[in-house]
């Protein structure tokens, strides 16, 4: 094969390749402020009931309770004698183990609050604002705390940026498996980072592919693929009809048997009730299938007459509102439990790493051009930044106002 024909293909892959770093470096560099803070947020949601735990003493359980043990209607009693003005929401299980049962109750200005209860004795152990740190992270994380419509598309429309970002990474390394083994070089700084930058994103690749198919799954589901639940059935009785009725103690304990009745397999997680007219109860709960929220199988009763009125089962429901219950347990690392909720937190971490360590090595690149090699790494970094452009003011300005918005909330609810 003549010379001039291998250099020619060297040449045309090259470029290919430096084709890919250009898309590679604009979207790891441009926008590396937003999908650092981005990250950041939605490791921590994935441990955000966690960190409630650590910082609420009233959720920490002295006892612990199967999920199947549960006295509902000692439960729903309790519950009731703590609220002296105001309505019961809903009552749930303890999250894991070592956390209290929880409640939640509307006050007379409708904000939520919740309350929580020792799980096996049922006594009153403390209460906690609705705005916690599982509240707050989420909504910081899913829309930036902007209007639902707007935050949402920012945040979903990342995702196709993480995607690109993890293709273009894979093809600047087509053998990229034999990297997973390829310890960092300690000869000089911009090889060890840029080699701790490409171990930690090759190994958390995976979850960079699910949170990323899995947010832009959000997004289509906003503009227009969302899936069609069943419809849950109103409330019949006239009363119900026309008011946010209180549920007796004695219909409360006749639903509770006669959904054990109607599905024995239902593990119940959460029991919700009327707060506004035509409410009904609604027990939501487990049923064995896999990557479903506990709203996939329920059991709605009326809350007058007890009489059951309509149920959803997660064996019967459609690929499509299959594909949408995966989504979040997907997303946020809670189909496992504990351990694959540590594992997400563990390799979300490392992907917020490689998104902070991608300025740090364009900063590094720049010295290496002879940029300036009298430059301190302050500025360095303030070369790096002043190559973001004016996107860094739209993502800089987006993240000020996601926080000071959630700062707001926290100290006005």
């Amino acid at each position: 094969m003549p010379a001039f024909t291998v250099s020619n293909r060297r040449k045309k892959l090259l470029m290919k390749k430096h084709q890919w770093y250009n898309i590679h470096h604009w979207v790891g560099l441009k926008l590396s402020i937003l999908l650092c803070f981005i990250l950041a947020t939605g490791t921590l949601a994935v441990v955000s009931n966690e960190i409630d735990w650590l910082t609420n003493p009233a959720i920490r359980a002295e006892h612990s309770q199967p999920v199947d043990n549960m006295n509902w209607t000692a439960f729903y009693q309790a519950a009731q004698q703590q609220i002296q003005h105001g309505q019961l929401s809903s009552l749930s299980v303890p999250l894991h183990q070592g956390f209290n049962a929880e409640a939640l109750m509307l006050d007379s200005e409708q904000k939520r609050h919740r309350l929580y209860f020792d799980p096996v004795t049922l006594e009153f152990q403390g209460e906690g604002s609705w705005m916690n740190w599982q509240t707050t992270l989420r909504r910081l994380h899913r829309h930036l705390m902007l209007p639902l419509n707007w935050g949402l598309t920012i945040v979903a429309s990342t995702a196709i940026l993480m995607l690109i970002s993890l293709i273009s990474g894979l093809i600047l390394h087509p053998h990229w498996w034999r990297g997973l083994w390829r310890l960092p070089r300690r000869s000089h700084p911009r090889l060890f980072w840029g080699d701790l930058h490409r171990l930690l994103g090759l190994w958390s690749s995976w979850l960079l592919l699910i949170i990323s198919l899995t947010g832009i799954w959000y997004l289509v589901e906003k503009y227009g693929l969302a899936a069609n639940y069943p419809k849950d059935a109103n409330a019949m009785s006239p009363q119900a009809q026309y008011q946010a009725v209180r549920v007796s103690d004695a219909t409360f304990k006749t639903i509770i048997e006669a959904a054990n009745q109607l599905r024995p397999e239902l593990k119940i997680t959460q029991v919700y009730l009327p707060t506004k007219p035509g409410g009904t109860v609604r027990i939501d709960g487990q049923a064995g299938e896999l990557l479903v929220r506990d709203r996939a199988n329920n059991l709605v009763f009326d809350p007058v007459s007890g009489e059951w009125l309509s149920q959803r089962v997660g064996t019967d429901l459609s690929a499509h509102v299959r594909i949408s219950e995966a989504a979040d347990p997907l997303h946020f690392g809670t189909w496992g439990g504990y351990p694959s909720k540590v594992v997400y937190f563990l390799f979300g971490t490392a992907l917020t790493y490689v998104s902070l360590t991608g300025t740090y090595l364009f900063a590094l690149r720049l010295l290496r051009a002879n940029i300036s090699k009298s430059m301190g790494q302050g500025a360095l970094f303030g070369a790096a930044i002043r190559q973001m452009g004016g996107i860094k003011f739209i993502s800089s300005g987006i993240v000020l106002i996601a926080v000071i918005l959630a700062c707001y909330q926290l100290l006005t609810y």
